[in-house]
């Protein structure tokens, strides 16, 4: 794969500008979504990996005629939340119904083996808890706000403050939803299926696995390219109002 990803260039910014390199950035543990805007370099020092390596499986990855989806980092602002909408959280919400189903089950049936399932039930159900409200948060605040800031002259009434504030609400969850997964990659020994697991012991590593690999898809075009596109398009009418402000003044 041709491209100028550097040791010091943002992972975020990696991932935003050559998707196909997500799937590196799996493979080697490395945080792009929540920790977005710490380097390469800085990546690799955390996660304990070679940055050698990592730009070596880089370099090896197919390149964009093979990426595996659009690149959002181009999209309008209202197209992407659509997006992450129909995708993302449609892809959460029929992971939970499934998980549902499974953990119980699996939990009456191995715990007396393995007795790490109770606390992983009761953490994927918090982790439910916090994404389902937290998705409707977006969906019926946060969107439809950075939404109308493409819009111009359509913001005329609303909270009197910065739409950095949800937006910092929303990356604080963020955060949480990380720690949260990062518990159930203890409790399941990053998915690792036992030799006694059953079909639905694995169909429910398999379902949160693809989670985890999901949401952080979906935290990383919030993070790195929908919010900091919205905090752009605040400004931008911010100085647009001033410059309007100064100009109309006749004294």
């Amino acid at each position: 794969m041709t491209h100028g990803m550097t040791p010091d260039m943002t992972i975020g910014d990696a991932a935003r500008r050559w998707p196909a390199l997500i799937a590196v950035f799996e493979q080697f543990g490395l945080d792009f979504c929540c920790h977005g805007r710490q380097s390469l370099q800085e990546a690799c020092r955390r996660a304990g990996v070679s940055l050698e390596a990592v730009l070596q499986a880089a370099a090896e990855t197919p390149g964009p005629q093979n990426e595996p989806e659009k690149d959002w980092s181009a999209a309008s602002m209202t197209a992407l939340g659509e997006h992450i909408v129909s995708t993302h959280h449609a892809k959460a919400r029929n992971a939970f119904v499934t998980l549902a189903t499974l953990l119980p089950r699996v939990r009456l049936a191995h715990a007396d083996r393995h007795p790490e399932l109770v606390p992983l039930e009761a953490v994927v159900a918090e982790l439910r808890d916090e994404m389902l409200d937290h998705m409707v948060r977006e969906e019926r605040v946060l969107f439809p706000w950075l939404s109308r800031l493409e819009r111009p002259g359509a913001v005329n009434v609303g909270p009197p403050w910065s739409v950095k504030r949800p937006i910092d609400c929303m990356l604080h969850d963020h955060d949480s939803v990380a720690a949260g997964f990062r518990k159930v990659r203890v409790l399941t020994r990053d998915y690792a299926a036992p030799a006694d697991a059953c079909g639905s012991y694995r169909a429910m590593l398999e379902c949160l696995k693809d989670l985890e690999r999901d949401t952080h898809v979906h935290i990383h075009k919030e993070n790195n390219i929908l919010f900091p596109a919205g905090v752009r398009a605040e400004s931008r009418m911010q100085s647009a109002g001033a410059r309007a402000g100064t100009g109309g003044c006749a004294c």
